[in-house]
């Protein structure tokens, strides 16, 4: 997926803004194209720089981190990557600031980089999404919803949203979410053939959702792990919850 900037507005291919103004816009933009063409080594080296001795808060600021936080796992500083988390996005969680999508796919980039189940601190973000759900949602923040309850191993919650939107498939955007939702669940549950078939069916859709390209691998990445765990004999235990 290839991103442009329209008039003063970033966007990505499907056509969702990102913010692009002042100093923090230039470097997000930059920080997309450079994760996107896959050059880690030199957007870590870059954001580093331009972040080095600076301060912020709110939406803008905490995704500039997990853009950081991504660089950081990509060259291998996974506990570099883990701390970022912790100090940036997982106090946004807690306090119910912005953080909609960027929580719950880190947490579920750091478990698809370790080699072995690891503890991350899943409660609070799965709490946060339960509460997002009662409230209407964007499809993709919708989908990182989900992605928040598969990774806390959340199957009944998961059970009740599919239960709510069996039938709601009235367009491809819907449609996708609910495969996603059915992929997600047989992960949760350990059933990994069901995740593949219904990942399969989900995650060609997820791009007209919206992010980046970088963003969406992840989606790629979890499919691939059910196919890596439905050919394998071990049995793998869905990733240790942490209480924050």
């Amino acid at each position: 997926m290839k991103t442009s900037t329209i008039g003063n507005q970033f966007r990505d291919i499907a056509g969702f803004p990102s913010f692009s103004f002042g100093p923090a816009g230039q470097v997000h933009v930059m920080s997309h194209r450079i994760l996107d063409a896959g050059h880690y080594k030199t957007g870590h080296q870059l954001l580093r720089a331009w972040l080095y001795g600076c301060s912020g808060a709110g939406s803008q600021w905490i995704h500039l981190q997990w853009h950081m936080a991504v660089f950081e796992l990509a060259v291998g500083l996974r506990d570099a990557a883990l701390t970022r988390f912790m100090e940036h996005l997982l106090p946004a969680v807690v306090s119910g600031e912005d953080a909609l999508t960027d929580a719950p796919a880190f947490l579920w980039r750091l478990s698809l980089a370790a080699s072995a189940p690891v503890e991350l601190p899943w409660d609070a973000v799965c709490a946060r999404a339960l509460a997002r759900m009662r409230r209407p949602a964007e499809h993709y923040v919708e989908l990182h919803n989900l992605l928040a309850l598969a990774g806390a191993g959340d199957v009944a919650s998961l059970d009740q949203w599919l239960g709510d939107h069996e039938q709601d498939r009235h367009s491809p955007s819907k449609a996708t979410v609910l495969w996603m939702g059915r992929g997600l669940r047989a992960f949760a549950a350990r059933d990994y053939p069901q995740a593949v078939t219904m990942l399969a069916e989900g995650v060609p859709g997820v791009s007209v959702l919206g992010g980046s390209y970088a963003q969406n691998q992840l989606f790629d990445g979890i499919h691939l792990e059910a196919r890596r765990r439905a050919g394998s004999s071990k049995s793998f235990p869905i990733w240790h919850r942490r209480a924050a």
